[in-house]
């Protein structure tokens, strides 16, 4: 007895279907990790730009003589270190927020502040 009509699946058909399921999974998996790099880079910078904000909305509410040149560490992650230019009635703040991680990453900021 002949059978023509056979149905299922071979060995090999399941075998290269479950190769194929693999390589997604791996696939799916370095964009995870790599998504998540990405959201932790982000956190750093934002958190980097709220430290140099807090800093120089003090200084903006500074007595406009005390206003000088410095650096500091904050949350033992971030170095800020600024730059005061006098411009007779103006005096320009521009300021650098470093956090060595993985690598060196920093931000810039500036502004003006004016004599009352």
């Amino acid at each position: 007895m002949k059978i023509s009509n056979c149905s299922g699946s071979s060995l090999v058909e399941v075998i290269i279907s479950m190769f194929i399921l693999a390589l997604l999974v791996v696939g799916l998996n370095f964009c995870v990790v790599n998504l998540i790099g990405k959201n932790v880079a982000a956190k750093d910078i934002s958190a980097a730009t709220a430290s140099g904000n807090q800093l120089l909305e003090q200084m903006r509410r500074a007595d406009f003589n005390e206003i000088v040149s410095g650096s500091d560490m904050q949350d033992q992650r971030f170095i800020r270190s600024w730059t005061v230019t006098d411009d007779g009635d103006m005096r320009r703040i521009e300021l650098t927020v470093f956090w060595p991680e993985n690598e060196s990453r920093s931000i810039s900021m500036s502004t003006m502040v004016a004599r009352p």
